[in-house]
């Protein structure tokens, strides 16, 4: 897998790849792998951005991860219907849906 880096020619971005434990090794690290000192002067500290479409994705993650639109109550009573086997399946029902959408994918 290719990484661009902005701003860094190709050839000089292929030169500095390798494993992940060669990176790690030669950086040195405090405290749960944090740097151990700042930045000495001329260098910079290594940032990362996330675009805003990655922040909107992730939000919508967090947000749906709640309950992600579940009616728990209603899944209890279903469960339980399953368990005690008094649930009863639709045929009909579920054969009409299934043609509603073979309908909906077919145009």
């Amino acid at each position: 897998m290719a990484i661009d880096f902005p701003g860094l020619s190709p050839a000089s971005s292929a030169g500095n790849r390798g494993k992940v434990s060669d990176q790690q090794s030669s950086t040195p690290s405090g405290a749960a792998g944090q740097p151990a000192t700042t930045p000495e002067r001329g260098e910079r500290a290594d940032t990362v951005r996330i675009s805003d479409t990655a922040q909107a994705l992730q939000r919508s993650s967090v947000d749906s991860s709640d309950n992600g639109g579940v009616d728990s109550d209603r899944v209890a009573r279903i469960r339980a219907a399953i368990e005690d086997g008094s649930y009863q399946i639709n045929n009909e029902r579920i054969a009409d849906s299934m043609l509603e959408l073979d309908s909906l994918l077919g145009e």
